[in-house]
C-alpha cells in the first residue's frame, strides 16, 4: 500500500514511465523476440485483471511489470536508422562519380588549413553540404542506382570563383567517399553510428571546381525550413563583418554574431573551439546554443504573457504549444528542440489534466509519450538533461520552495487589500500584516509611495533571487550524473555562473530576436537593438570569461561505476520523496541530494591488473598513443596522437575526444608523467588536452627542436606543475614497480632544424623476467645505434613509424627477438602503412602482430613470467 501511494495514487504517469523504462534499457542488454514479449504481454494483461479485480493489494506488481514489457517490445520493434550498407560498401577511399541531391547546405566560410607535416596555413573557402545520392559509377558513363546519405566538404583556393549551390540542386561530381574513422577504443564515441542517425552514411571532400550543377531541382519543405534558418544566420553574421562607428562594447563583431546565430537559429557551423571553451568550462554552453532549455524559456514566457492578459487556462496552452512549434521550426527542429517542444507540449496536456496539483505526473505523462515514440531517447544525453532539469524543479525544488518561501512570494499580490488575509496560513497573513506595519512606519521618513512601493518591490526582488538560486542549485546537482557521464565534467563555477546569466540570457534571446527582425524590416535601423544585444552579450562573456580563467572550477572525471549510478538513482529518487514529506521536508531532500552528487564525486580505485604491468596501445588513427600502468597503478601516458594536417578551426581534439575517454574509462583521474617521443603532429596533437584534463606529476622528452607547438607543450606543462625529466641512452630508473631503460637518442644526438622521427625518445620497460621495447618512430640510423648499445631483447615491440620500411629492420627485429609486436597505424591511411614488407618479416620471425586499425585498442599485460594479449 506504501508503494501505491508513493507512486501509482499520486503520480501514477510517472511510475509508468519509470517501468518502460526499465523496460527499455532490459532489452538493450538482453535480446527478447517481440513474438516472446507479445505472449508475455497478453499474460501480464489478463494477470493484471485478474489481479485488479481478485486481489487489488498486489495489482501494482503486475502492472508494472506490464509497463516494463511494453518498454521492452517497444525497443525491440523501434525502427533502426539506416545502415546504409550500399553506401558503406562504395567508401573505400576510390574515385567514383555519384549523382546526389542537396539536403542541407552549409555556409560559405573562409578558413586556413594545413598541408600534412607542415605549419604553412593556405587560405580557402570551404562549404559542407549535406546529399542525398542517387546514382554511383566508376565513372560518368556508367552509374547504378545506389541511395545514401553523404556529407561532401567542399573547398577552394580564396582567390577562385565558388560555384553557387541552392539546396534540392542536383549534382554530379567525382570524389572519393570514406566512412567516419571509429576509434575502436573502449569509452570513446562513435561518432560514425551519430552521423548515419542523421542519416549521413559516407564522407568525402572534393574541389569546388569538380562540381557540376546538372539541374535546379526542388526545394522541399525540409530545403525551405534549412534556408529559412541559414539566411537567418548569413544575415547576423554580415551585419556584423560590417563596419559600425559604435564603441565595442556596443558593437557586435564576427565572434558576437556567431553565438547569437547558435543561440537564436541553432546554427552552429560558425562557432569556432575557442569561442566555445569558456562556456564548457564554466558548464554554460547550453545557454549558448539553441538547447531543450531555450525552447523552455520561450515557452514560459509566452505562458506567462497568456497569464498577463488573462486568457483562459486552455487557450493560453494552445497558443503557448502553437508560437513553441513555430520557434522549434525556425531553429531547425533538431533532435534537442525538437524532443523539448514534446516535452514541453505534453507537459501542457498534463497539466489541463492535472493542474498543478501532480506537476510529476505531467512529467511522468510526457516522458512515457516520449519514450514509446522514441526508445532510443533514453540513452541520448539531451532527452536525459531535459527530463532531469524537469524533475529537478517539478520534483524538488518546487516543493521545497512551498514549504519555505514560495508561500511568502505569493503573499505579496495584493499586500494593501486587507480582506485577503483571513483566507491565508497564519504565519502568510502575519508576514502580511508585519510588512504593512513596517511600511507605515517608513512613511514619514521616506513618503507613502516609496513606502509601500519600494519596500514590497525588493522584497519580492530577494525571494525571486532566492527562488532562482534554489532552482539553479537543484538542477546543478542533479546534472551531476549526466554532465559525468556524457562530458567527464563537474563545473564547480557553473551554479555561480548560471545563476549570474540566466537573467542576462532572459533579456538576451528576446533582445536577439528584435534584432534580427528589425534587420528584416528596416536594416539602417537595426544598430539601436543590435548595440542593446551587444550590450548584455558583453556581459554574459564578462561574467564566463573571468571564470572560466578560474581553474579550479573545471574538474575533469572519470566514468562513473554501475554502483555509483544505482546510488546516484536511489537517493534521486529519497530527495523526491523527502521533498513531499511533512516533517524535514527540507533538510532531507538537500542532503539526499547533496549525497547524491557526492556518489558520483566519490573517487574510485582504478581498473587494473594488480599483479602485471599493462602496455595498451591506443587506437587513435594514424598516430602514436600509449598507456602504461605499473602493478601498483603508476600512470604514464607516451604520445598523444594528433590529426595530421588538421585545419585550426577544427572542432575535433583527439586528445580530448579519443585519448582521455579511453584514460577516464579506466578512472584514470591523474597521470604520474606522459612522455613525448618526438614533436611529430600525429604524436604530439593530442597531447595539449590530456595535460589540461590530467595535470601530469611529470614530463619526460628527449632531444627534440624548438618549434611553437613543441614550445607550447613544455610551457603548459610547467604551468600544469609537471616536472621536467630530459633523458638520454643509458639512463636508467626505477617508475612503480617497473624498471626503465632509455635506449635512444644517443647522448651526443643533435636535432635538426624540424622535427625527425630519430629525435625518437626509446624506452625498454621491464617486469619481472617480462619486458616491451617501445619505439616511437625510431629509424635505421637510431636502431643502428640502439644495436650497438645492445640490452634490446624484450617480449614486446611496439613497431616503429607505423610498420613503414624505414624501421623494424630485419637486423634490428633479430636483437630484439619479441613474441608479441604491435603497430598503431590508421585504417586506409594515404602513406601505405605498414607496409608488406615488414608485416612479412614479423611474420616469418614467428610475432604475433597486432594492428590498432584492425582490433583497435590492444592491452598487453607482462606479469613476470608470461605476456598475455588482450584485444
Amino acid at each position: 500500500m506504501c508503494l501505491k501511494t508513493a507512486a501509482f495514487s499520486r503520480a501514477p504517469m510517472l511510475a509508468a514511465a519509470c517501468c518502460f523504462a526499465m523496460g527499455i534499457a532490459l532489452a538493450r542488454q538482453h535480446w527478447v523476440t517481440p513474438a516472446a514479449l507479445l505472449l508475455a504481454l497478453a499474460a501480464m494483461a489478463a494477470l493484471t485483471l485478474w489481479a485488479r479485480r481478485y486481489a487489488l493489494r498486489v495489482a501494482l506488481l503486475p502492472l508494472g511489470c506490464l509497463f516494463l514489457l511494453l518498454g521492452a517490445l517497444c525497443c525491440e520493434v523501434a525502427p533502426q536508422p539506416d545502415p546504409q550498407q550500399a553506401l558503406a560498401l562504395l567508401a573505400n577511399h576510390a574515385p567514383r562519380t555519384l549523382e546526389a541531391e542537396i539536403v542541407r547546405l552549409g555556409p560559405l566560410k573562409h578558413t586556413q588549413s594545413a598541408a600534412p607535416f607542415t605549419g604553412k596555413l593556405r587560405d580557402e573557402h570551404t562549404q559542407q553540404i549535406d546529399l542525398r545520392v542517387l546514382a554511383v559509377g566508376d565513372n560518368p558513363t556508367h552509374m547504378k542506382p545506389v541511395t545514401g546519405g553523404l556529407r561532401l566538404h567542399l573547398y577552394a583556393p580564396a582567390s577562385a570563383m565558388f560555384p553557387h549551390l541552392a539546396c534540392g540542386a542536383l549534382l554530379q561530381v567525382t570524389t572519393a567517399m570514406h566512412e567516419e574513422e571509429r576509434y575502436l577504443d573502449p569509452g570513446v564515441w562513435d561518432s560514425g553510428a551519430w552521423l548515419r542517425a542523421q542519416g549521413i552514411g559516407a564522407l568525402a571532400s572534393s574541389p569546388a571546381s569538380a562540381v557540376v550543377v546538372k539541374s535546379a531541382g526542388h526545394t522541399s519543405e525540409g530545403c525551405w525550413l534549412r534556408s529559412m534558418q541559414q539566411s537567418a544566420s548569413d544575415r547576423l553574421i554580415s551585419y556584423a563583418d560590417q563596419p559600425h562607428r559604435l564603441p565595442k562594447l556596443l558593437r557586435l563583431d564576427h565572434d558576437d554574431a556567431s553565438m547569437l546565430t547558435a543561440m537564436l537559429t541553432g546554427d552552429r557551423s560558425w562557432l569556432e573551439r575557442r569561442v566555445r571553451t569558456g562556456f564548457e568550462r564554466t558548464g554554460s554552453f547550453h545557454l549558448l546554443v539553441v538547447s531543450g532549455m531555450h525552447l523552455a524559456i520561450f515557452a514560459g514566457f509566452v505562458f506567462l504573457i497568456a497569464g498577463w492578459l488573462r486568457m483562459p487556462r486552455t487557450l493560453a496552452t494552445v497558443v503557448t504549444i502553437a508560437l513553441s512549434f513555430g520557434y522549434a521550426l525556425f531553429t531547425g527542429f533538431g533532435q534537442p528542440v525538437e524532443r523539448s517542444f514534446w516535452m514541453v507540449t505534453l507537459y501542457l496536456l498534463g497539466r489541463l489534466l492535472w493542474r498543478e496539483r501532480q506537476a510529476m505526473n505531467a512529467v511522468g505523462f510526457a516522458a512515457l509519450f516520449l519514450l514509446a515514440a522514441s526508445p532510443d531517447a533514453l540513452f541520448q544525453t539531451s532527452f536525459q538533461m531535459t527530463l532531469l532539469s524537469v524533475i529537478a524543479i517539478a520534483g524538488i525544488a518546487t516543493p521545497m520552495a512551498e514549504r519555505t518561501f514560495a508561500p511568502y512570494l505569493r503573499a505579496m499580490r495584493s499586500l494593501w487589500q486587507r480582506e485577503i488575509d483571513p483566507s491565508l496560513p497564519p504565519k502568510v497573513a502575519q508576514f502580511r500584516v508585519m510588512l504593512r506595519m513596517i511600511a507605515d512606519h517608513l512613511t514619514p521618513f521616506i513618503g507613502r509611495w516609496l513606502a509601500r512601493s519600494v519596500l514590497p518591490f525588493a522584497i519580492r526582488m530577494a525571494l525571486r533571487i532566492l527562488e532562482l538560486l534554489l532552482v539553479s542549485v537543484t538542477i546543478e546537482l542533479v546534472m551531476s550524473l549526466p554532465m559525468a557521464l556524457s562530458f567527464h565534467r563537474i563545473t564547480a563555477l557553473a551554479l555561480p555562473v548560471n545563476f549570474l546569466i540566466v537573467p542576462f540570457v532572459a533579456v538576451l534571446l528576446p533582445a536577439a530576436i528584435l534584432t534580427f527582425a528589425v534587420l528584416l524590416l528596416a536594416h539602417q535601423a537595426a544598430f539601436v537593438p543590435a548595440a542593446f544585444t551587444a550590450l548584455v552579450l558583453h556581459g554574459v562573456l564578462w561574467i564566463v570569461q573571468g571564470f572560466a580563467h578560474l581553474r579550479a572550477g573545471d574538474v575533469r572525471v572519470p566514468d562513473p561505476r554501475p554502483i555509483q549510478i544505482a546510488a546516484w538513482m536511489l537517493l534521486l529518487v529519497a530527495s523526491i520523496w523527502a521533498a513531499r514529506r511533512q516533517r524535514f521536508a527540507v533538510p532531507l531532500a538537500a542532503c539526499a541530494l547533496l549525497a547524491a552528487a557526492g556518489c558520483v564525486l566519490w573517487p574510485m580505485r582504478m581498473l587494473h591488473r594488480r599483479d602485471a604491468l599493462s602496455i595498451t596501445a591506443i587506437d587513435v588513427g594514424q598516430g602514436d598513443s600509449l598507456l602504461v600502468i605499473t602493478p601498483d597503478g603508476k600512470t604514464l601516458l607516451i604520445d598523444a596522437g594528433g590529426i595530421v594536417g588538421a585545419s585550426p578551426e577544427s572542432k575535433f581534439d583527439i586528445g580530448e575526444d579519443v585519448v582521455s575517454p579511453l584514460l577516464w574509462s579506466l578512472g584514470i583521474r591523474r597521470l604520474d608523467a606522459v612522455a613525448i617521443t618526438h614533436a611529430h603532429e600525429d604524436h604530439i596533437g593530442g597531447m595539449a588536452s590530456v595535460l589540461a584534463n590530467f595535470r601530469p606529476r611529470e614530463l619526460w622528452t628527449g632531444s627534440n627542436p624548438n618549434s611553437p607547438a613543441y614550445d607550447a607543450l613544455i610551457a603548459e606543462a610547467a604551468q600544469e606543475g609537471a616536472g621536467m625529466h630530459h633523458y638520454r641512452a643509458g639512463d636508467r630508473f626505477r617508475f612503480g614497480m617497473a624498471d626503465v631503460a632509455v635506449l635512444s637518442p644517443a647522448v651526443g644526438y643533435k636535432p635538426g632544424a624540424t622535427a625527425q622521427n630519430d629525435d625518437s625518445l626509446v624506452l625498454r620497460l621491464s617486469y619481472g623476467h617480462t619486458s616491451a621495447l617501445l619505439e616511437g618512430d625510431a629509424e635505421m640510423q637510431s636502431e643502428r645505434a640502439m644495436v650497438a648499445l645492445g640490452g634490446l631483447r624484450s617480449d614486446l615491440l611496439k613497431v616503429g613509424h607505423h610498420g613503414s620500411k624505414t624501421s623494424t629492420n630485419a637486423w634490428f627485429l633479430s636483437a630484439v627477438s619479441p613474441s608479441y609486436a604491435v603497430i598503431s597505424v590508421g585504417q586506409h591511411n594515404f602513406y601505405g602503412h605498414p607496409k608488406r614488407a615488414v608485416l612479412q618479416e614479423l611474420e616469418s620471425t614467428h610475432v604475433k602482430t597486432f594492428r590498432t586499425d584492425t582490433v583497435g585498442a590492444t592491452t598487453f599485460y607482462l606479469d613476470g613470467a608470461h605476456v598475455t594479449a588482450a584485444p
